[in-house]
């Protein structure tokens, strides 16, 4: 049932070529790499079309979609679930639509792109970082829909304030010419900072879908107080829902998935079987 399953979600993604410029042809391997028309601009979405609920991953902020290489082929084994990874506008081969560019606005172009592609059923969540927040706001649209999600060292609202934010982006000031011509996607993100803090502040992850919030041992801060407002936020997070469970992955760095795929891998099987 699941291969029967598996030929007519690829019969749909076929269809659905047509919307964008296929970047990779189908493969034996059931995978599809394309770029999707979202409305005005164009994502790259990489496919492994499989079961539901579709696992939709979300990157960090300056990465693209192949961040997860290194637990895709794993985790379809282990799960048999279509994976979905993408570029967010900007990023990777991905197009930039500058004057779209707030945080829902790119949810909403994600859901234009898993609709041409025909992967509407169901979802489970994984995000890694500042990928946190727009899981966040995907969810919060997409709640009925969302069966469960698996948050990898993700962002909170509660930790970036607008002091954190001005801290943090006031480090990259030097180079913002350099992402505006080089890393646009980057550039984005420092012009919007503060506007995306105020726009999150409005969103909270919807209770109704389980969570298991991964925090790694040494997130990507430098001071005490950064450190422990980091894993303050991941802790009242957890205890906001009675679905929610909070992990410590010990001998971690912030790329969980990286230094612990294994167990990455695992965490994520584990829940979306249980789901």
């Amino acid at each position: 049932m699941k291969t029967i399953y598996a030929l007519l979600l690829l019969l749909c993604l076929t269809c659905s070529l047509t919307i964008g410029k296929p970047i990779i042809p189908v493969s034996a391997n059931n995978v599809i790499d394309t770029l999707i028309d979202v409305g005005g601009h164009r994502l790259h979405f990489n496919v492994r079309a499989g079961t539901y609920p579709a696992i939709v991953f979300e990157n960090g902020g300056g990465d693209n979609l192949t961040v997860w290489d290194g637990i895709l082929d794993s985790l379809y084994k282990s799960t048999g679930a279509t994976l979905i990874t993408y570029d967010r506008a900007g990023f990777g081969t991905s197009e930039l639509d500058s004057n779209q560019i707030s945080l829902t606005q790119q949810v909403i172009s994600l859901e234009n792109g898993l609709r041409a592609l025909n992967i509407e059923k169901s979802y489970f969540l994984v995000a890694h970082s500042l990928g946190g927040y727009f899981s966040t706001i995907f969810a919060k649209r997409n709640y009925k829909a969302v069966k469960g999600a698996v948050l990898i060292d993700a962002n909170h609202v509660e930790f970036w304030t607008d002091k954190q934010t001005k801290q943090y982006w006031a480090q990259y000031e030097p180079l913002k010419q350099k992402f505006k011509t080089e890393m646009v996607g980057v550039y984005w993100l420092m012009k919007n900072a503060q506007q995306n803090a105020i726009e999150m502040r409005k969103i909270s992850f919807p209770s109704s879908v389980p969570v298991i919030d991964m925090l790694a041992e040494t997130p990507p801060w430098q001071s005490e107080d950064e450190l422990t407002r980091w894993r303050l936020a991941h802790k009242r997070f957890v205890a906001q829902a009675p679905n929610r469970k909070l992990i410590h992955i010990k001998g971690s760095g912030h790329y969980i998935m990286k230094d612990k795929p294994n167990q990455v891998i695992q965490i994520i099987s584990k829940m979306y079987k249980e789901d």
